[in-house]
């Protein structure tokens, strides 16, 4: 389990937990991905949010068999059930949603839960090489796109725990109202067996958003850091 602080400027504004559980759907055990955030402090009382996302996702593949957004904004709400059918078909998935519309994508098609998981199980398989760039087909709030990632490389990234060696990801992203850029984010991953998100920096037309790891329970394996 793993605990996020995510500040805008200087202020702390939100807390993030992300948890990874084993749970049986029809016979068959999965893991269980849970992003849960919630605004805090001045800003929860200003703007109240409480936003979770939840993955199934099969062991062997890493690829999810449901995903559910459950998005709670104000007075804002909006719940959301994606269903992957990788059986029916030997060349696609079919994803069924709420409210039964179905659409055809790409065989080992991802939600963005589950593709944040799987690159980090990804990390533990492969060796990336300096600016190159890989793309996962991704399916994320009825929206299909190409997801695309390029690997820069290792950094030393300064955290509360000390200094932590870490895998640094520029993932390819529309520029728009809320993003200045089409690399405005930056993930860090650390280059331990874990390969835990160190941190995620945003950088937006109105300042930068920063979510940064604070704590963790139960990991597979010792977590290293630089002194």
């Amino acid at each position: 389990m793993l605990y996020y602080n995510v500040r805008y400027a200087f202020a702390k504004g939100a807390e993030v937990v992300f948890s990874v559980s084993d749970t049986v759907i029809d016979t068959k055990s999965y893991y269980h991905l849970i992003i849960d955030g919630k605004t805090t402090g001045m800003v929860g009382m200003l703007y109240p949010l409480h936003d979770a996302y939840h993955s199934y996702t099969d062991k062997q593949t890493n690829l999810p068999v449901m995903a559910i957004r459950n998005v709670h904004e104000q007075s804002y709400r909006d719940y959301k059930v994606d269903k992957f059918d990788r059986t029916s078909r030997t060349d696609s998935t079919i994803v069924t949603r709420e409210n039964g519309e179905t659409v055809v994508l790409p065989k080992n098609v991802y939600d963005l839960v589950a593709l944040g998981y799987a690159l980090r199980v990804q990390l533990s398989q492969t060796k990336f090489t300096q600016n190159s760039i890989f793309f996962f087909p991704t399916y994320f709030n009825a929206e299909y796109f190409p997801f695309g990632v390029r690997y820069v490389g290792e950094e030393v990234v300064r955290t509360d725990f000390g200094k932590v060696r870490c895998h640094k990801f520029i993932p390819r992203i529309q520029k728009g109202d809320i993003f200045k850029e089409n690399d405005a984010v930056t993930l860090w991953f650390s280059t331990d067996e874990n390969h835990l998100p160190i941190r995620i920096e945003f950088k937006l037309f109105l300042g930068s958003m920063v979510c940064e790891l604070k704590n963790f329970r139960k990991l597979v394996s010792p977590f290293n850091v630089i002194h």
